[in-house]
């Protein structure tokens, strides 16, 4: 997908002379994601991320390439497709757009009518989704009276309401406080295991991703430039490894600055960073030259070892 921008000069007269420029917002992405898998989708601002969920949910249409999702083309937006899928953007849902001012309950009902849920159906998946997530204290409450993280489990409730295959959720955890991050994370969890639904989850909370995401895909400018499970995306991407150490008496500076970068240092204690490639080589030294209490080698955190990956290619 391309797309144009107007770009000013620099300076005062750069006001006047502008030019407009081609931006690729995705470029040879391709993926699958099956049934019940949560696949996390990430990378920084701009990266190209909210663009590929709307060309799934079929909001956006691509120059060229080839897109299906349950075996329909998304931009044609048949009926079927809608009643499969649910896009849910952070600070932007269903009912928000629909029901600002009436209940909460009212708003699901709306839903009911849009999607053609016969009642029974309806009730049962509500009641469900009223329970799952705590949901019973707000049926009555006007959406515009609810907080931020009230209204995004509201919007993920009405997301739900019509049980679809495929759930994209665009930043769904942001501007939570850490309880409501957890029992999001949960939910969205236990939802996708119960109903067998395929999930892309964008976020800038590594934490989401670590917690939800069976696979992972970093995009950067429009481009997958690397993919796999978390915990192996991190060990791949980071080119850096953590020694923790407690030594016996004071640490020898000299020698262990020769080995890697000091992070930390608080009396006997140290934070080393070394080379991924060289992190045996460095523990079996210390191992053999100082008196050392404790050690520990630790793995690679997700977003430090993204944010060295862009950095070592030149790609920040």
């Amino acid at each position: 997908m391309v797309y144009r921008r107007t770009v000013s000069g620099a300076g005062l007269s750069g006001l006047f002379r502008r030019r407009k420029e081609q931006v690729h917002a995705l470029r040879g992405v391709s993926f699958q994601v099956g049934a019940g898998e949560i696949l996390g989708y990430i990378g920084p601002n701009g990266a190209g991320k909210t663009t590929t969920l709307k060309v799934l949910a079929g909001t956006l249409r691509p120059q060229r390439g080839k897109v299906q999702v349950l075996g329909f083309v998304p931009w044609r937006r048949e009926r079927a497709f809608r009643q499969a899928i649910s896009f849910v953007m952070s600070g932007r849902g269903l009912l928000e757009e629909l029901t600002w001012d009436l209940p909460v309950a009212d708003g699901f009902l709306l839903v009911r009518d849009l999607y053609g849920l016969s009642e029974g159906e309806f009730r049962r998946t509500r009641d469900e989704l009223v329970e799952l997530l705590g949901l019973e204290e707000l049926l009555r409450v006007p959406l515009r009276q609810l907080s931020h993280g009230q209204r995004a489990k509201v919007e993920l409730a009405a997301a739900l309401l019509w049980r679809p295959r495929v759930l994209l959720l665009d930043e769904p955890t942001l501007g939570l406080d850490l309880l409501s991050q957890a029992a999001l994370r949960r939910f969205i969890r236990d939802y996708v295991r119960r109903t067998e639904a395929a999930c892309i989850v964008t976020s800038h909370y590594m934490r989401d991703i670590e917690d939800l995401c069976h696979r992972t895909i970093l995009i950067h400018r429009g481009e997958a430039v690397a993919q796999g499970p978390p915990e192996e995306l991190a060990r791949r991407l980071s080119g850096r490894r953590k020694l923790r150490l407690v030594f016996d008496g004071e640490p020898p500076q000299e020698g262990l600055s020769a080995l890697g970068e000091v992070l930390e240092e608080d009396g006997p204690e140290v934070v080393l960073s070394v080379p991924a490639e060289r992190a045996r080589d460095v523990v079996e030294f210390i191992l053999r030259e100082f008196s050392v209490l404790d050690l520990t080698l630790e793995e690679p955190d997700l977003e430090e070892a993204i944010r060295d990956y862009l950095v070592r290619e030149g790609r920040c």
